[in-house]
């Protein structure tokens, strides 16, 4: 059994999705080949949080990232800070000679992004980022089911994810609330997550055209009545067409009251198909009549992909909710990576972010023309 020395950069809130995940590895998951040591945890509030980290089971807590980094024993870096620090945190790992695994989107720009793909493309090392919507066995399936051709070709979509979080105008600003080091609100945070699945699934976004808003135009600073003007979009409506002509809607917002959802329908020549975040595990498939239709398992087999995914997402009896099976699903895969030495095609790699953040950028200029088509 393969050790990995694990270190974790951040100790924010999706670090405990992150955790929990990786604790849970023993139990769950199947055959395991490997065994992941909480070697260091690296955070800028060591005082504070030092004790919390000793209890978690960290063997080092530290404020100082090139020591994680530089560390020779350190097989794994694990990125859960804000979006500003991703670039810098992820260019010492990976000059450093450490796998990296990082949270979306992968930095602040479409030019910084490029340069971690360039490095990390001179190295053998393993690298992802929390894309981890690719790895939900109904979407898996539905991206198999799509390339079958069983239902046709691809002609139009709607792929939405909505919560409802930021419509409290007494939610305090936050960095993701300030373009400054997020680059971006719904848009970044959520879209980036549905772009990917277009791309994954039906082919390349080439034009988009795009509208976006900010609900809650002011928030008072944490701890303060001062308000400060918030510079990232709340809600954003997209268009787009990809490589193969089929044209659709992604929906994003963090202020849908009462409509929190995450869920997309592909419309083809022969039938649709349907996935829904509530039913993690298989997609829905109708035929040309609209009636539903269930797929010989033995049609799909063959795809690497999606088998791969359904030996790692836990079982129905182990879930520990949809986006802690997710994450753990996430970290599975690309822990696995690290002991077989590669990374099965569709892994959502730093080009795949990269390539994400470059129809994020189309988009954005879209929005600041009011809407106009760009060509991505």
């Amino acid at each position: 059994m393969k050790n990995i020395n694990y270190a974790l950069v951040g100790l924010g809130t999706i670090v405990k999705t992150h955790l929990t995940a990786i604790k849970s590895i023993p139990v769950i998951c199947k055959d395991v080949d490997f065994d992941v040591n909480l070697k260091t945890l690296y955070t800028t509030h060591k005082d504070e949080k030092g004790s919390l980290g000793k209890l978690i089971g960290f063997e080092n807590v530290v404020d100082d990232l090139e020591y994680v980094v530089s560390d020779p024993n350190i097989d794994a870096v694990d990125i859960c800070t804000p979006n500003y620090l991703h670039f810098e945190e992820a260019l010492a790992s990976i000059k450093y000679m450490k796998n990296v695994y990082c949270e979306k989107p992968l930095t602040m720009s479409v030019v910084e992004a490029k340069e971690l793909v360039d490095l990390a493309q001179k190295t053998s090392l393993k690298n992802q980022v929390a894309l981890v919507l690719r790895l939900m066995p109904a979407v898996s399936e539905a991206r198999a089911i799509i390339k079958s051709g069983i239902i046709g070709e691809p002609n139009s979509f709607h792929f939405e994810m909505l919560h409802s979080g930021y419509l409290n105008p007494l939610r305090p600003i936050s960095w993701r609330l300030e373009k400054d080091k997020s680059s971006g609100g719904v848009i970044v945070d959520l879209g980036i997550h549905l772009i990917d699945l277009v791309r994954f699934i039906i082919g390349e976004i080439v034009r988009a055209s795009a509208l976006a808003g900010t609900t809650v135009k002011r928030r008072k600073l944490e701890n303060s009545f001062e308000l400060k003007e918030v510079d990232v979009d709340d809600w954003g409506y997209i268009m787009v067409e990809t490589e193969n002509d089929a044209k659709g809607v992604i929906e994003v917002s963090r202020v849908a009251v009462g409509n929190d959802k995450t869920d997309f329908v592909i419309y083809c020549s022969e039938g649709s198909i349907k996935v829904n975040l509530e039913n993690p595990k298989k997609a829905e498939v109708f035929d040309n009549n609209g009636k539903r239709i269930y797929l010989d398992e033995k049609i799909l087999k063959e795809d690497i992909f999606l088998n791969e995914v359904k030996k790692i997402y836990p079982d129905s009896k182990l879930s520990m909710g949809a986006m802690v099976d997710l994450h753990y699903t996430g970290l599975v895969w690309f822990f696995k990576s690290l002991v077989q030495g590669v990374a099965p095609i569709g892994t959502p790699t730093f080009e795949e972010a990269y390539k994400d953040q470059i129809v994020i950028e189309g988009i954005y200029k879209s929005i600041e023309n009011n809407g106009e088509f760009v060509n991505i």
